[in-house]
């Protein structure tokens, strides 16, 4: 019954769940430790493990990854003499660039090709 479970999951929501479990134990170890995991690339991981699949879904994760890093107490840096909310947003941009360029480098490893410069997850807005 598991194994049937298990294999009816796809790709997608398989790196969705491991990307979503990331950000919780990421969060959970920064608020026992203080914000003490406060590097950027603990928080590009899970970004980069779902806008493989989906670039959209590359930009949510990016602000809940700011969210997380708000929450476990990794934003602000200490000693930041800039806002708080500048942080976060510092943060989503980088994050938002890690999301765009994994899923371009994705495209082009799987080979998916846009035709007549039409993406296969864009919206067409009425166009066929």
């Amino acid at each position: 019954m598991l194994a049937a479970l298990l294999g009816s999951i796809t790709e997608p929501r398989r790196a969705g769940a491991l990307a979503l479990l990331w950000l919780l134990v990421l969060t959970v170890l920064n608020v026992q430790t203080a914000g003490s995991l406060r590097p950027t690339f603990l928080f590009a991981i899970p970004v980069a493990i779902v806008s493989w699949n989906s670039w959209r879904l590359g930009f949510l994760f990016a602000a809940l990854s700011v969210i997380a890093a708000k929450f476990g107490g990794a934003l602000p840096e200490p000693g930041s003499t800039s806002p708080p909310w500048l942080d976060g947003m510092l943060a989503f941009i980088k994050l938002s660039i890690d999301a765009a360029v994994v899923n371009a480098w994705s495209r082009r490893r799987r080979g998916v090709a846009a035709p007549n410069g039409q993406s296969e997850d864009l919206p067409s807005h009425g166009r066929k």
